[in-house]
C-alpha cells in the first residue's frame, strides 16, 4: 500500500481574528427610519392566523420596537422582522 502524501504545514502567521472594525461599525447611531404610531409590514407574522402588519408603539432598543398586531396583541419586534409599507 502506497504511503499517504504530505504537505508542509502553513508557516504563516497566526493573526487573531478581531470584530473591532465590525463592532465601531455596528455601533455606529443611525437615526431609526421607523416612527411610532406607524403601520409596517411583518415579514413573519407570529401565527398562521394574525394580521400580517403591525402598529408601531415604542422604541424598546435600538434595533427592537414594541408593536401591536390586530388579533395577536403586543409583540416585541426586531428591525429585521419588519419592514416599511411605502
Amino acid at each position: 500500500m502506497p504511503n499517504p502524501v504530505t504537505y508542509p504545514a502553513c508557516q504563516l502567521p497566526r493573526q487573531p481574528l478581531s470584530n473591532l472594525a465590525w463592532e465601531s461599525f455596528r455601533q455606529t447611531v443611525t437615526p431609526s427610519q421607523f416612527q411610532p404610531s406607524t403601520w409596517v409590514k411583518l415579514l413573519n407574522p407570529p401565527t398562521a392566523f394574525s394580521f400580517d402588519e403591525a402598529w408601531l408603539l415604542c422604541q424598546y432598543s435600538t434595533d427592537a420596537w414594541l408593536a401591536w398586531v390586530p388579533d395577536y396583541g403586543e409583540i416585541l419586534l426586531t428591525t429585521d422582522e419588519f419592514c416599511s409599507l411605502s
